[in-house]
């Protein structure tokens, strides 16, 4: 690690509120859209990224337990998580706060109310937006008893309709930041296990991610490049990112893989035999590629004072970026038809 970065890392630990851990925030988004240039890989960036965005997250969490009130030694153990792409280790500039508790049976669920509604306003002041979709510990869906996760999970795995999927989808992404690790560790191992058992659920995830995917007119005109989009934006999360990483999350679920990021997952399918080698490679050179691709105008947005989001115009882009894009989006169409193939999709209505 760099001195700066163990500098950085070394200023979170020690922030003593809001205003000091928002300023160490800019630091972070520093960090992160100075790597955002060639030769530079994205994919160990977003892990970068990750170790800097827990750190931040732990610090804020202890904080909020510090009150006022001040949570209490009485209060039980528990075990704040993150998901989605902080959980995959995926993230880049575009964050917001995606969390979520599990207590252990008999912590005070009042006090440990408090403590979230506490860390949401914690990072709200300190420059981490809620999530728009609600979900974080300070939602009682998202802030439970292990015993109550696991009846969750298991109402999920009875009625894997499209909600339960979506549910089982960001428990897959969980991964334990501060707490007794061992609680998200007994939910993910139940997840798991259910999602093997209730093959609708696994099949319901590989569908969703057939959801996402360039539009047509992109396939049709690959040969000949992109340029037949125009000047519109393209949204590079849905045409290639989520394709890729719902793809082989479904994938990795079927067969019991734990990891839960998208390179642990592929590299546990090969492992298991699972998947070959090859069509790992390739994969992940797809993913790399257009994660490069959302972090260079992640960095320019950002750079310019603008939201940083996860769109770019195909037209703008140089020749190599448009290589790496045409890549990207064949990576996405190969899984898809393999999933459709694998999970045998047409006959799931």
């Amino acid at each position: 690690m760099d001195p700066a970065t163990a500098a950085l890392f070394a200023a979170l630990a020690a922030a003593p509120d809001s205003l000091v851990l928002g300023r160490e925030l800019e630091r972070i988004r520093c960090c992160i859209a100075d790597r955002a240039v060639p030769g530079v890989s994205a994919l160990e960036t977003g892990q970068l990224a990750s170790q800097l965005y827990d750190a931040f997250l732990v610090r804020a969490a202890e904080l909020a337990r510090a009150g006022p009130p001040q949570l209490p030694e009485s209060a039980g153990s528990y075990c704040l998580a993150v998901l989605g792409s902080q959980g995959r280790r995926e993230q880049f500039l575009a964050t917001d706060q995606d969390n979520a508790l599990i207590l252990a049976e008999g912590a005070g669920g009042e006090a440990f109310a408090a403590l979230a509604a506490r860390l949401e306003r914690l990072l709200a002041e300190a420059g981490m937006p809620p999530c728009p979709k609600g979900i974080m510990a300070a939602n009682p869906v998202w802030r439970r008893s292990l015993a109550d996760w696991f009846a969750a999970v298991d109402a999920a795995a009875a009625r894997p309709d499209e909600e339960a999927v979506l549910f089982i989808s960001l428990l897959a992404d969980l991964r334990p930041v501060w707490g007794q690790a061992s609680l998200a560790a007994a939910l993910s191992e139940h997840m798991r296990r259910r999602a093997r058992e209730s093959s609708l659920l696994t099949r319901g995830l590989a569908r969703e991610a057939l959801r996402f995917g360039p539009p047509t007119l992109i396939f049709g005109h690959l040969p000949s490049g992109l340029f037949g989009l125009g000047h519109g934006p393209l949204d590079l999360k849905a045409a290639a990112v989520y394709p890729l990483v719902l793809g082989v999350k479904a994938l990795a679920l079927e067969a019991g893989v734990a990891a839960p990021d998208t390179l642990g997952r592929l590299a546990g399918l090969v492992a298991a035999g699972h998947m070959e080698p090859e069509l790992a490679k390739a994969l992940q050179d797809g993913l790399a590629r257009v994660q490069s691709l959302r972090l260079s105008a992640q960095a320019e947005a950002w750079s310019r004072g603008q939201t940083a989001d996860n769109r770019l115009v195909p037209a703008r882009l140089s020749a190599q970026a448009l290589a790496d894009l045409d890549a990207a989006l064949r990576a996405a169409g190969r899984l898809a038809e393999i999933l459709k193939h694998h999970f045998s999709l047409h006959c799931l209505t």
